[in-house]
């Protein structure tokens, strides 16, 4: 992006955070700290990321910034308009505000579950959200098990519209919502070593899953392939955040807090290590799955040219034994010694 775009956007960012910190101040008084600070905080945190990415001259990382916030400002506002409507200032707690909230979403019927769908289709194209924010709220209206399978069909269609986006469009529209750099990336790692790398990191947390389904449709997959991988892979990653979130597994209480503080903590160093290293553990891990599979490869090639190699010479050998000939080497030229009168 140009500069005066870069400081479009990260106006947008800043506004529409300032906004967000304000509405919550002034529309939601009657709820507690806690609903409070996840609205600062995530004003804070899009200030930030814009200011960060925008003198990084990160321009994807900027783009996907001003997604998020705006989201959030979408999401606070159906918050607010909800309070509104359900008069849930009225409760005296916010557990008793959250639950009441819950009922009015299980109401709406399919309308609710709907647009359940309808924010995983957008979180897979456009939407890099991390999975639990995704998931969760399902999983505490509707339980693990619908939970999964209403966010398996919005990620399902979600990755088959990023896979046509791909194919269909082209490679300046998938650059312009991953970046030039994550689009030639992952094309090349698909596209030069296999469908067994795209298995892989569809299954490994630390590849975009969004940026690959676009990628994969740049390059000779077929989409029979591109389906079958997703169908099998996807609902088990999804059925594993829903069940974990759930509390069945792991209670929310007694021994399960500091498992779950544990997991909590391990999962933000993760996020931190794979944000600052990202391309050198892509690279480690491709390099690692894909040593094995080459390196055979290379070593016969090398022996059967040197075999070859070593045979023709041999053949030669006796073939010039044989005849009982000696190879001479073919006379000099002579040198023109006459001297012009």
């Amino acid at each position: 992006m140009k500069v005066s775009s870069r400081i479009v956007v990260l106006v947008a960012v800043i506004a529409l955070c300032l906004l967000t910190a304000l509405g919550t101040l002034f529309f939601l008084s009657g709820w507690g700290v806690l609903v409070k600070v996840v609205f600062y905080a995530v004003s804070a945190a899009g200030i930030a990321a814009g200011i960060t990415f925008f003198f990084l001259k990160r321009d994807a990382l900027l783009k996907s910034a001003f997604i998020l916030v705006l989201f959030a400002a979408f999401v606070w506002a159906g918050f607010a308009a909800l309070s509104a409507v359900g008069k849930l200032n009225e409760y005296p707690s916010d557990e008793a505000k959250i639950n009441r909230l819950v009922e009015m979403i299980r109401s709406a019927g399919s309308w609710g579950m709907a647009v359940y769908v309808f924010v995983q289709i957008l979180q897979v194209v456009i939407l890099p959200l991390p999975a639990l924010v995704c998931y969760l709220p399902g999983v505490r209206i509707w339980g693990a098990g619908t939970a999964t399978l209403l966010a398996s069909a919005g990620v399902l269609t979600g990755s088959a519209l990023c896979y046509a986006l791909g194919r269909f469009v082209g490679k300046r529209a998938v650059i312009w919502i991953a970046g030039k750099e994550n689009t030639e990336k992952y094309s090349a790692y698909i596209a030069g070593r296999g469908k067994f790398i795209f298995v892989l990191m569809q299954i490994l947390p630390f590849f975009p899953d969004d940026i690959l389904c676009l990628a994969a449709g740049l390059t000779a997959m077929n989409f029979a392939f591109f389906a079958a991988v997703m169908i099998i892979v996807r609902p088990a990653i999804i059925a594993m955040y829903c069940y974990f979130g759930s509390g069945a597994l792991i209670p929310f209480h007694g021994w399960g807090i500091p498992v779950w503080i544990a997991i909590f903590a391990v999962c933000i160093a993760l996020a931190v290590l794979s944000f600052k290293y990202q391309d050198k553990i892509e690279k480690k891990l491709v390099g690692i799955f894909t040593r094995r599979k080459a390196r055979p490869k290379t070593s016969e090639a090398e022996e059967n040219a040197s075999d070859e190699g070593d045979g023709a010479t041999a053949k030669d050998a006796e073939i010039i034994v044989a005849s009982g000939e000696n190879v001479e080497k073919p006379p000099e030229p002579q040198k023109n010694t006459d001297k012009k009168p």
